[in-house]
């Protein structure tokens, strides 16, 4: 059997019909898919954002409690390494930056990878010297370094086929041309659209916002809301969507080529993301608050944290939903159990490392203690011999930094969002949020500078607007009990232990 898995960065879980059936964004090829599909309803991702998800994903760990935005270390076990060892043929295909760029080394264990160069930060291209930014540069998040690289790595593009996203899919359907004929594989595809910069053909952004005539903000600045007028969030949003569509037609001929191929009655197939983007909800746009000199991490609302799972399995022809609760990290765990590789990982194998010099390695002996993962298999859930894995679930930007402006996790239940947020480890080096913005203040935004928990009850307030946290904390201290008590079988060093055990209702 095969394993197939599409990850596209930053795409929000109700763009789909199958878990929003009043989306408007048109995804034809990924909503046929989920038609014969599992659709895990209640996915979430576990470390935030695209680095330590990818971190979440491959080893089966939460990175929240043992890095941040970092390098993969060479003593991580990562699923890569685990199906080689077990005889596949396994490959990354990536445009996502940030994983291989600067040694971060996401493609280590991999039997092939192509690294398809030049998105958002990467510096691929010196020319063209000067570029010509959308629109007014303050409205932009950080221009030097996320977009004048990514301009002038753009700037030689032709046709749609030029861009990234397509090009990614169009890598990974010649690889399957060459390698589905060669025995059981595991190809995992990495693109980072839709994330920002968002431009693809202007013909897309047309399906969502005609005749637009000001400021296209590509890559806005993640701040206060009404920073923005509607009309700029509204292109915003245009553009996104344009690009979530671009993502699906490409992904669609990556479908199709597994079924051209013959590939369909034995291949699992999984499509998800690693979080999802504010356009306003919640009173700001981005996913954390960052100025020239001020950077905090929001709330981790249902928006971000909520993300698409769909895995069709060898042969399947129908829509199945899955309610119970799962996690990014939960994935590894599951594909060994699908293809029956946890004796595998037991006994483990061995890694060359190169040292002193080019050509000369050393074995290196792993292996695997299922058990110690901090995922849980959810092939219980689609064979029907359990309802649910998990009671809870933890998102959470990695817990490492001792500042509440940053330490930030949401507790999900079946019924329940709890925010939570540490204390700081030096309170006389905390800063301030910008006092100069304007910063809105309707029911449920969030408020910088904010550390006092918040609950949501998710059934009767999706959109996360009215805090009950006063009214049930009892029950919430409970709560925040088996979190603590979860960080520390996790492993979380004793010291940032103890700047996350207070909670501040």
């Amino acid at each position: 059997m095969n394993i197939i898995v599409i990850m596209s960065d930053s795409f929000r879980y109700d763009n789909l019909k199958c878990y929003n059936e009043k989306s408007s964004v048109r995804t034809p090829n990924l909503d046929k898919f989920s038609s014969e599909s599992y659709v895990f309803n209640r996915a979430y991702c576990s470390s935030f954002p695209t680095v330590p998800n990818r971190f979440d994903m491959f080893t089966g760990t939460h990175c929240f409690v043992k890095q941040d935005w970092s390098p993969l270390p060479f003593n991580e076990i990562v699923i890569s390494q685990i199906l080689t060892e077990g005889g596949f043929n396994s490959a990354l295909i990536a445009d996502t930056p940030h994983i291989i760029q600067h040694g971060f080394n996401y493609e280590r264990g991999f039997s092939n990878y192509i690294w398809n160069r030049g998105q958002e930060n990467d510096m691929l291209m010196s020319f063209p010297e000067t570029v010509e930014f959308p629109c007014d540069i303050r409205k932009l998040r950080s221009p030097a370094v996320n977009l004048v690289p990514h301009l002038r790595n753009a700037a030689f593009r032709k046709y749609e086929e030029d861009y990234f996203a397509p090009r990614t899919m169009i890598e990974a359907c010649r690889w399957l041309e060459k390698n589905h004929d060669r025995g059981d594989f595991f190809l995992w595809i990495d693109t980072f659209d839709p994330h920002e910069p968002w431009d693809p053909p202007e013909y897309y952004v047309d399906m969502y916002d005609p005749g637009y005539t000001g400021d296209r903000i590509i890559y806005p600045k993640y701040y206060p809301v009404d920073y923005f007028t509607e009309g700029e969030l509204n292109h915003c949003r245009a553009m996104y969507y344009g690009e979530v569509t671009m993502v699906d037609r490409w992904i669609g001929r990556v479908l199709e080529q597994v079924d051209y191929l013959g590939l369909s009655d034995n291949t699992v197939v999984i499509f998800t993301s690693d979080h999802g983007f504010l356009f306003g909800e919640h009173g700001f746009v981005g996913k954390s608050f960052i100025s020239d000199t001020y950077f905090e991490t929001i709330r981790l609302y249902e928006e971000i944290i909520h993300i698409p799972l769909i895995i069709r399995m060898p042969g399947q022809k129908e829509q199945k939903h899955i309610s119970g609760l799962v996690l990014s990290t939960d994935l590894m765990p599951s594909i060994l159990e699908m293809l029956d590789l946890i004796d595998t990982a037991l006994e483990g194998g061995e890694t060359l490392i190169q040292t002193l010099q080019c050509g000369f390695t050393k074995p290196e002996h792993w292996s695997v203690d299922i058990n110690a993962l901090h995922g849980i298999s959810f092939v219980p859930l689609l064979n029907k011999k359990k309802d649910k894995i998990h009671d809870m679930v933890v998102s959470s930007f990695p817990l490492t930094h001792g500042t509440p402006r940053l330490d930030k996790g949401t507790i999900t239940t079946e019924e329940w969002s709890l925010h939570v947020v540490g204390i700081p480890k030096n309170p006389a080096r905390e800063q301030s949020p910008p006092g100069d913005l304007t910063y809105r203040k309707n029911p449920g935004d969030y408020q910088p500078g904010e550390t006092k928990a918040a609950l949501f009850h998710l059934p009767s307030d999706p959109n996360q607007k009215n805090n009950v946290v006063l009214d049930n904390q009892s029950w919430i201290k409970t709560l925040h009990a088996q979190y603590i008590e979860s960080l520390v079988k996790w492993g979380l060093a004793k010291d940032r232990l103890d700047l996350n055990k207070s909670l501040n209702l």
